[in-house]
């Protein structure tokens, strides 16, 4: 039976959940011969790799040549970060209806209020685990704490599937024995802190806040708070944006630019018709997942926000044609983004101002008069699709 927790002062009143290695477990959800294999994602760089590759001493950011050379049998394979943004906002949507403030803090992170909630934080921790693993497949660790970073930590330093709760007053206790590489710092200031033998966030915590701040300035300060548990940063809750989206798959990989366009086109108008209330639209994202792996997004912004599907797939094709997939099409997806109730059409300069544009014919007729080419011209488009700016417009007489 759930214990109500009467107030804020009571518990801690932060959740942070944590899936280990996000975009390796995403790809394993999708990728099922891949489950028992070691990963690695990338292609300069590793972007993720397995809890194998890392044993392998394989890290993030490190060369893919030489993570290949410390883990030749890993299957390699490119990064997908659309795909991996929107399954996290389909996580964050699922964590939203356990607490009504979540806030994303990279791939594979979250912060939820607790906050007013009449729950037992133990329980509500279990349960949230095991929703998550019966939704999406995956097995986070959740960590509990009256600040952020304490909660992330303790998140991060649980196993997957595991609640570590940090009760108010222990944070000290807790984050003492802790590496310094849990800071937010700098590779520089990390070397720093090295230098003077401070390895542990307790090495940091016990020494007087004065001349710690007097070494790293306000940057060591909020360092020596945090490794304090010290941490009154808010949580900020995000704010949904109102998107249509719409999904095609290709009957086979699609090579040919006429065939991507046309599944294109399919999507922007079936996209504009599931638009209720003759919405506007201020930014179209075409997305693909390409053969073999990978994907490709390309995101087009209007000058002003369009109603008319006709006019939005104008301005969309001529983005494709200037860059168009790198790899034959499995799927596409069309995202409209920025709707809203008004065309957000900016005002031409001299609208409503008829005097001072009657004042402006009256001075080029004057300067024609006096048989001088006026100084005045007109900007006109005239191959606004084109790759080179200047040809999208020119500048023409002005004609009265």
């Amino acid at each position: 039976m759930n214990t109500p927790v009467p107030s804020r002062a009571a518990g801690p009143h932060i959740a942070c959940v944590h899936i280990p290695r996000f975009a390796v477990e995403a790809e394993r959800q999708r990728r099922k011969d891949a489950a028992s294999r070691l990963i690695l994602i990338g292609e300069g760089a590793v972007f993720d790799c397995s809890l194998g590759a890392e044993v392998s001493n394989v890290r993030r950011g490190m060369r893919m040549s030489e993570a290949i050379g410390l883990c030749p049998r890993a299957v390699v394979l490119p990064t997908d970060l659309p795909y991996y943004e929107r399954l996290f906002g389909e996580i964050l949507d699922f964590l939203e209806t356990f607490s009504p403030a979540v806030e994303g803090a990279g791939l594979g992170t979250a912060y939820l209020s607790l906050a007013g909630l009449a729950v037992d934080q133990p329980s509500f921790a279990e349960e949230l685990i095991a929703a998550m693993h019966r939704r999406f497949g995956f097995m986070p660790a959740v960590g509990i704490a009256n600040g952020k970073f304490t909660a992330r930590v303790a998140a991060e330093t649980a196993r997957p599937g595991v609640a570590k709760l940090i009760p108010p007053g222990e944070e000290i206790a807790f984050l003492a024995p802790l590496s310094i590489e849990h800071l937010p710092a700098t590779d520089a200031m990390r070397w720093r802190l090295g230098l003077l033998g401070l390895t542990t966030l307790g090495d940091v915590a016990r020494l007087p806040l004065g001349a710690f701040q007097s070494q790293f300035g306000p940057e060591g300060k909020r360092f020596w708070e945090l490794a304090r548990g010290i941490d009154g940063e808010p949580l900020t809750p995000r704010v949904c944006e109102e998107t249509v989206v719409r999904r095609l798959e290709m009957p086979a990989p699609a090579a040919n630019l006429d065939a991507i366009l046309m599944g294109v086109e399919r999507l922007v108008h079936a996209a504009y018709a599931g638009i209720e209330g003759g919405r506007w639209v201020r930014k179209i994202i075409v997305r693909a997942a390409l053969d073999a792996g990978g994907a490709w997004e390309l995101p087009i912004a209007f000058r002003e926000a369009l109603s008319d599907p006709g006019q939005a797939w104008f301005a969309v094709k001529a983005a494709i044609m200037r860059r168009p997939p790198e790899r034959p099409v499995e799927e596409l997806e069309v995202e409209l983004v920025g709707l809203s109730g008004e065309s957000g059409k900016q005002a031409t300069m001299f609208e409503g101002k008829g005097k001072l544009w009657r004042q402006i014919e009256e001075a080029v007729r004057q300067l024609e008069v006096q048989k001088t080419k006026p100084p005045i011209g007109r900007v006109v488009a005239v191959e606004p699709w084109s790759r080179i700016p200047e040809r999208r417009s020119a500048l023409a007489d002005f004609d009265l």
